[in-house]
C-alpha cells in the first residue's frame, strides 16, 4: 500500500473510531455449524402469492433455507419434501402463556411440528422476536424457551430442532471498538446471561437480527460504502485493541456481538444473523435506500459469507456466518417508516427486483380471474 493511502486510511480509522463511539455509547440433523444464504419469509402483504408459489420462488432462487414469523401448518405444509430447511417463530404474544403453562407448548409441537417432522426439515425455532429489551415480555422469554425445548425433549425431537430467540442489535450497549462490545447493563445479568447460557448448554444458535442500513442512517457520518461491501482498500477501520482489520460495517457488528457474548464467558456460541438486508425505497430525500443499493449490499453480502475458503469475520476468521435475508417480498401491510414496505427481493406480485446471484432461471405469471382471485403460476 503506497504512503498516501495508508495516511487516507488512518484518518479514515480514526473518523469511523470518533463517530462510532458518539453514536454507539456506553449505555441435530440441520446444523447451524455452517454458513449459507436464508430468507425471510413474511407475509403482511395485499395480494401476496400463496405459499405453494413462494416455495417455488424460493427453489428458484436457489435458497435452501426459510425463516418465518409464526408456526402456521398451512405454511410448514406447503414446504413438504421442499428440501428447504425451515426456521419458524412463535409469535411474541404467546410467551406468557408458554412460560407458565408447558402444556402450550405440547400443542404448538403436536399441531406445527409432529405432523410435518418427516417430510419437512425444520432446523429451529424461535420464541419471540426482538423481546428481550421488551420489559413485558422479557422475564417470560427463559421459562417460555426452556418449556417449548422441553416438548421436544418428550418427543426425542430436541437433537433435531433447535430452540432459540431472536435479537435485535440494540441489545449491544457498546459496538464500536467491536472488542468492546458488551450488552445493554438492564438486561445482561437477567436477561442475555441466562439465555446465552441456555443456548450454550444446548449448542443452540445466538440469533441476532442486523442490519446495516440502519446503523448507518443513525450516525449519518459511516461512509455509505463501507456499509455496501464496496468500500476501496483505503477504507477501512482497524480495532485499536485487536490491531483487526474492518472493510465492512456487517463484521463489525457480528464481532462487537460476538465480544458482547464473550464478556458473559461464552466464547463459542454459533451466531446466526436472522435478518439483514437493505431496502429498495423510502422517504423521498433518503437517497441510501434504493434498488441499486440493496442490489449492491445483498450481493456483496452474499459473496462475503460464501466465499471459498471461508473468511468469517476478523474476531473469528474462518468461522461462517449463516445469514438470512429480508426479506422475500414487499410487505404493503407492515406499518413504520416508508422503509418498512420495500424490503422485499420480489415485489408484491411477485416479480423478481433484482439477481441476487443465486438465482436459476423463473418468471411468476399472474392471471386475474373472472371473480377477482389471482392465479399464479412460476414458467
Amino acid at each position: 500500500m503506497r504512503e498516501s493511502d495508508q495516511a487516507l486510511g488512518r484518518y479514515v480509522l480514526l473518523r469511523l473510531i470518533l463517530l462510532l463511539c458518539v453514536f454507539f455509547p456506553i449505555g441435530s440433523s440441520f446444523s447451524f455449524g455452517g454458513r449459507g444464504i436464508g430468507i425471510n419469509y413474511g407475509r403482511l402483504g395485499k395480494n401476496l402469492p400463496p405459499p405453494d408459489i413462494a416455495v417455488k420462488l424460493i427453489t428458484s432462487s436457489r435458497i435452501k433455507h426459510v425463516k418465518t414469523f409464526d408456526m402456521d401448518p398451512v405454511v410448514i405444509q406447503a414446504f413438504t419434501k421442499s428440501n428447504i430447511t425451515l426456521s419458524l417463530c412463535i409469535p411474541d404474544e404467546e410467551l406468557p402463556a408458554l412460560a407458565s403453562d408447558p402444556t402450550r407448548a405440547d400443542l404448538i409441537v403436536q399441531r406445527s411440528i409432529l405432523p410435518f417432522i418427516h417430510t419437512t426439515k425444520i432446523s429451529s425455532i424461535s420464541v419471540g422476536n426482538e423481546v428481550s429489551m421488551m420489559p413485558d415480555l422479557a422475564p417470560h422469554l427463559l421459562p417460555a424457551i426452556k418449556n417449548v425445548y422441553y416438548s421436544l425433549k418428550k418427543f426425542k425431537i430436541h437433537k433435531r430442532i433447535k430452540v432459540s430467540t431472536t435479537h435485535s442489535v440494540a441489545v449491544l450497549a457498546i459496538r464500536s471498538p467491536p472488542s468492546h462490545g458488551i450488552f445493554q447493563e438492564s438486561i445482561a445479568g437477567p436477561i442475555m446471561k441466562p439465555v446465552l447460557r441456555f443456548l450454550n448448554k444446548t449448542q443452540s444458535p445466538f440469533m441476532v437480527n442486523l442490519y446495516p442500513y440502519l446503523t448507518y442512517k443513525e450516525t449519518s457520518e459511516v461512509p455509505l460504502d463501507f456499509a455496501l461491501f464496496t468500500a476501496k482498500p483505503n477504507l477501512y477501520y482497524t480495532d485499536p485493541n485487536t490491531r483487526f482489520v474492518y472493510t465492512n460495517l456487517f463484521d463489525i457488528l457480528v464481532d462487537a456481538l460476538n465480544a458482547a457474548a464473550a464478556s458473559l464467558g461464552f466464547n463459542n456460541l454459533t451466531l446466526v444473523v436472522t435478518e439483514t438486508g437493505w431496502p429498495t425505497n423510502g422517504h423521498e430525500n433518503d437517497y441510501a435506500a434504493s434498488l441499486q443499493n440493496a442490489k449492491l449490499f445483498n450481493q456483496g453480502l452474499i459473496k462475503h459469507v460464501m466465499r471459498v475458503p471461508v473468511v468469517g469475520t476478523p474476531m473469528r476468521p474462518g468461522v461462517p456466518v449463516m445469514v438470512y435475508l429480508f426479506a422475500l417480498f414487499d410487505e404493503d401491510l407492515k406499518v413504520g417508516e416508508p422503509t418498512e414496505n420495500h424490503w422485499g427481493l420480489f415485489y408484491a406480485n411477485g416479480s423478481k427486483k433484482y439477481e441476487l446471484g443465486l438465482q436459476k432461471h423463473g418468471v411468476l405469471h399472474r392471471t386475474k380471474l373472472a371473480n377477482g382471485e389471482n392465479k399464479f403460476s412460476l414458467l
